[in-house]
């Protein structure tokens, strides 16, 4: 009785990972990159420092190796430039903020070492919103700071996935 228990566990849990690898699922930040980026040079142009560390660290997690020394690379990623701004959207009584909008922009393009380009420069655009409390000055300005963390993040992330689409739409 007890092995039956166990084969029916076994059998629940090989469909279940027969299903979501049927169903086309990927682990987050998993992106099919293609062999050119085997071997990548990031070259930043004054970009944000830690969107340059989250784009290093996916590319490592996609199996891609990130140079310092651009004469090993097969592929330069070029991050052109990145702007952050912060917008009122919404004013209470009394002209207090009480809504703003942030807004972060990344322009990349991507370059084969020896030749031409890959991916010709590209914008991503990334808007949040958060309420604002004068009141609660220091707990907004943290959450403005965790926003921003997070539109990196995402940034990075966006940013393979538009190598990864833009690249398999041209093969």
């Amino acid at each position: 009785m007890k092995t039956l228990v166990n084969l029916g566990r076994f059998g629940l849990a090989l469909l279940l990972v027969v299903s979501l690898a049927a169903c086309g699922f990927h682990l987050r930040g998993a992106v099919d990159l293609p062999p050119v980026m085997a071997v990548t040079y990031i070259e930043n142009n004054g970009v944000d420092a830690e969107l340059v560390k989250r784009l290093r660290r996916s590319l490592q997690a996609n199996k891609m190796v990130v140079t310092t020394d651009r004469t090993e690379a097969t592929a330069v990623l070029r991050l052109l430039n990145d702007r952050y701004d912060r917008r009122i959207l919404s004013v209470a009584r009394g002209n207090r903020v009480s809504e703003y909008e942030l807004h972060y922009s990344i322009r990349f393009e991507l370059a084969e070492v020896g030749g031409g380009q890959l991916i010709a420069p590209k914008n991503i655009q990334l808007f949040r919103d958060y309420t604002y409390d004068q009141d609660e000055v220091l707990g907004k300005e943290n959450e403005e700071k965790n926003i921003r963390k997070d539109m990196i993040r995402e940034a990075a992330s966006r940013v393979l996935r538009t190598i990864q689409v833009a690249l398999s739409n041209s093969n």
